[in-house]
């Protein structure tokens, strides 16, 4: 039975007392809600994990803009580790906690297990994120330009690395890198065959999550076109920069004209330019809205140095094969892969950097391990129309990968 709901928070208790505690994040706005879905896919996971399930309700809608659910979500995790990591003798105790998400939900979980993983302190040891939404910027809204012809973004960033280049790669790695690079640049005699289409092409016409309401929703929870760029909106912006920038429109100044303060003109004088200024503010057209722009992404170091020591929890990943999410979902498993090898050889080693292939592929491995990543059949959302959510043998993967990487003696 679910715990008395505390303004935004519904705990679900297990029966052990210690077991361990796992965070709920709900899909959001994008699917149609059905509170019986919910306690659905909660009970399959609380059966599955054997462990206290906290659903956040976070507010996401009209009323409740972005940043708004991102609030939410970091003041729900603060609640839990006050008042759920007590012992029975009132004292606080540091554990590990597991965070899962879609869709919405997803995206917030990413955010949550990025940010909230700070060693010696309770943190997200474990996050389930499918079909989550890590890049607001959607590729419909951006024109095809080819690799070598997209421009440079118009403000620099942590690196000068391409975003698909490896952040660890030595001289000699990134060195042969370059000169493949070139190589493909050269004139080829056959004309280049057409790329296949992206997964938001190939399925944006799906019934249960189709492109068109994506972009609706994303109208709906953003107050202007900037706030989606922010890394805590799209989680995969901590990897790398937004492959589109916003253009604003030059606006004039009505009282561009005036003088200075330091010879004021005569009152009435002022008054009349005033008057004329308003019938001509009257009859321009209306301010156009920023212009979105491809551009040159670079990759970011994650987590970056000189901050509070991170450790990146272990992930598991899905999407569906017909979701148009697919893409964003791998390159976020990518992402993370990269981030956590660089770590683990950072933290062996001291060292930043690859001494060569054969140890660039052992540290990979161990990333792979560590970020497991999946597609099935369809779109792949955990509440399909018309499913047995009680039998869904993907959530009940889930919750078992949970219960298995929760344990205090996992390594």
């Amino acid at each position: 039975m679910p715990h008395p709901k505390r303004s935004s928070y519904s705990v679900f208790r297990a029966p052990k007392s210690s077991a361990p505690i796992l965070l709920y994040l709900p899909p959001g706005p994008v699917v149609e809600k059905s509170l019986e879905d919910e306690e659905r896919v909660i009970t399959t996971l609380q059966d599955s994990s054997a462990a206290t399930v906290v659903r956040i309700n976070y507010r996401a809608s009209s009323l409740n803009q972005y940043p708004t659910p991102c609030h939410d979500v970091l003041l729900g995790y603060d609640w839990v580790c006050e008042h759920l990591l007590i012992d029975e003798f009132s004292r606080p105790y540091l554990a590990r906690l597991g965070v899962c998400g879609e869709l919405v939900g997803g995206s917030l979980a990413t955010m949550l297990a990025l940010t909230e993983c700070r060693l010696g302190e309770s943190r997200i040891g474990a996050a389930a994120v499918n079909n989550p939404i890590v890049d607001w910027v959607f590729p419909d809204e951006l024109a095809v330009i080819q690799p070598e012809d997209l421009p440079e973004p118009q403000y620099g960033d942590e690196t000068q690395l391409p975003a698909d280049e490896d952040l660890a790669g030595s001289l000699a790695i990134r060195e042969a890198v370059e000169n493949l690079q070139t190589e493909r640049k050269r004139p080829k005699k056959r004309s280049p065959k057409t790329p296949p289409p992206t997964s938001w092409q190939a399925n944006r016409d799906n019934t249960i999550i189709p492109a068109r309401t994506l972009s609706e929703q994303r109208d709906v929870l953003f107050k202007k076109p900037q706030d989606y760029f922010d890394r805590f909106a799209s989680p995969i912006h901590f990897f790398r920069s937004p492959h589109a920038q916003l253009t604003f429109p030059p606006q004039d100044d009505i009282f561009a004209s005036l003088q200075p303060d330091i010879q004021p003109l005569d009152p009435e004088i002022q008054m009349a330019l005033n008057h004329y200024a308003t019938f001509e503010e009257a009859v321009k057209a209306p301010p156009a809205i920023p212009t979105l722009s491809r551009c040159r992404a670079y990759a970011r170091n994650y987590p970056p140095g000189g901050t509070m020591p991170l450790s990146l929890p272990v992930w598991n990943i899905t999407t569906g094969l017909q979701s148009p999410l697919s893409d964003t979902t791998h390159e976020l498993a990518r992402m993370l892969q990269r981030s956590i090898a660089r770590q683990i050889l950072k933290s062996h080693s001291g060292r930043s950097r690859w001494l060569d292939a054969a140890e660039k592929r052992q540290y990979e491995d161990i990333a792979k391990g560590r970020v497991e990543v999946d597609s099935h059949e369809g779109v792949g959302l955990w509440t399909q129309p018309d499913a047995d959510v009680e039998q869904n043998p993907q959530l009940q993967e889930i919750g078992i990968w949970m219960k298995q990487r929760l344990e205090p003696g996992f390594v």
